[in-house]
């Protein structure tokens, strides 16, 4: 049967490129976007919805669909504060959770980080944890936590110790291929369609950590299903 998404975070760079794999996919009847601003994607089967996020709760009925991809998150600059970074990356993340929770949504797929930790003394890996933790705690049908390391793509946002990172890893990663180490930078466009490869391909519920491997791997059964679909 057709499939409703919701999505959040449909701005940022995993964000977008998964909006993207769920348009392009016939698996999915409609995708549902709650943002803070307008976007400039038309497609017959999008709704793009400006909402004010701190009032989330008010859209509630907007939960009702299969699957909702959470793609939010900020940074320490753009926030401006602690706190303000913990209410993005923890608080509405969720948030959206709890109101996925309260209306049955079967799946519920969140970008974290591969370095979450609850008891981290790290403050951004600390937050990341503590949101993974709070979500489990949801007991969500299935819950799949998406964990990658440096991303690769095309920001609007320069981010310079990511950008440093990945330098360094290109130099490496040759050497490294052949392990499962999930700490190797990816692409944001496998991040994307391995989430949305995992939503249609993967099992329908528990609990499960994406990484590195997982991206490739669900990216080709996002492919494979593409192909066989005409």
């Amino acid at each position: 049967m057709p499939r409703k998404a919701l999505l959040l975070g449909a701005t940022g760079l995993v964000g977008r490129l998964c909006l993207q794999q769920l348009l392009d996919n016939d698996a999915y009847e409609s995708v549902t976007v709650l943002s803070r601003r307008d976007g400039t994607l038309s497609h017959p089967k999008l709704d793009w919805q400006v909402v004010d996020l701190e009032k989330m709760e008010s859209c509630q009925a907007l939960f009702q669909v299969d699957d909702v991809f959470c793609c939010l998150g900020t940074t320490m600059k753009k926030a401006g504060s602690r706190q303000a970074f913990r209410h993005v990356d923890h608080d509405l993340v969720v948030l959206a959770g709890q109101l996925a929770k309260r209306v049955g949504v079967q799946r519920f797929l969140v970008v974290s980080a591969i370095n979450a930790n609850a008891r981290s003394p790290f403050f951004y890996s600390r937050v990341k944890g503590q949101m993974e933790r709070a979500l489990q705690a949801l007991e969500l049908p299935l819950l799949v936590l998406v964990q990658p390391s440096l991303l690769r793509g095309q920001r609007d946002d320069k981010r310079p110790a990511e950008d440093w990172g990945n330098l360094l890893n290109r130099v490496i990663e040759p050497l490294t291929r052949w392990t499962d180490a999930h700490w190797l930078p990816v692409d944001a466009e496998k991040v994307a369609e391995g989430m949305v490869g995992m939503a249609l391909e993967g099992p329908d519920s528990g609990l499960y950590k994406l990484r590195y491997r997982d991206f490739l791997v669900y990216s080709g059964k996002l492919h494979e299903r593409q192909a066989k679909s005409g």
